[in-house]
């Protein structure tokens, strides 16, 4: 949360890109192309219909290493970043990618903060790569491999939105920081009414 407030703070002050913005952008860009195919794939499957989709694998993710309690992780978190989302959007602005300094796939006079791709794709892969791993589970590398694809998962979003020149690397990072947090309050919650029940059972 403190990185999320504190550059979310640096992005509004500035009301541009902050240092390595532009470079970190450009690099990219110069690597992937402006718009690769990939980015855009990506990109759409954080907006409904494909969204619904994305959901289903990440609660399918989520089962996998933590069962049905990390299976409701997810949708719970997408719920919390949508409302986050929206009240940051009625209550601060900050530019997107300028395209004289960038290539912009897709010019938009919304507020690049928060990104609510970043919001969307660290609610969904956070729940995966925060939850705990079922008690007494035996396929450590499996649940090894599962938070690897989620961590991946977050990295290429990440990449995506900034090759596409949708969103400055420092308003993804801060979006994604913000969606983590929101995932470690309902872990914290979940585990919370968890040892409750346990309590009352005893």
């Amino acid at each position: 949360m403190a990185l999320s407030v504190a550059l979310g703070s640096a992005c509004l002050l500035a009301q541009g890109p902050l240092p390595g913005d532009v470079g970190v952008t450009r690099l990219l860009q110069a690597v992937f192309g402006e718009a690769p195919g990939w980015a855009r794939v990506l990109t759409l499957s954080a907006h409904a219909p494909a969204l619904w989709a994305t959901l289903l694998f990440a609660i399918g993710l989520a089962f996998v290493r933590g069962g049905r309690r990390a299976a409701l992780l997810p949708p719970l978190a997408l719920i919390v970043v949508q409302l986050l989302d929206g009240a940051l959007r009625a209550l601060i602005f900050a530019p997107r990618p300028d395209a004289w300094l960038v290539k912009v796939a897709s010019a938009s006079a919304g507020s690049g903060l928060p990104s609510t791709f970043a919001l969307v794709y660290g609610a969904l892969f956070g729940s995966v790569l925060f939850a705990r791993v079922r008690p007494g589970g035996r396929a450590p590398m499996r649940d090894r491999l599962v938070g690897a694809l989620a961590a991946g998962m977050i990295v290429l979003g990440g990449g995506a939105r900034v090759v596409l020149g949708g969103h400055w690397a420092s308003q993804v990072l801060t979006s994604f920081a913000l969606a983590l947090s929101a995932v470690l309050a309902l872990e914290a919650a979940l585990e919370a009414v968890a040892l409750r029940r346990r309590e009352r059972r005893a």
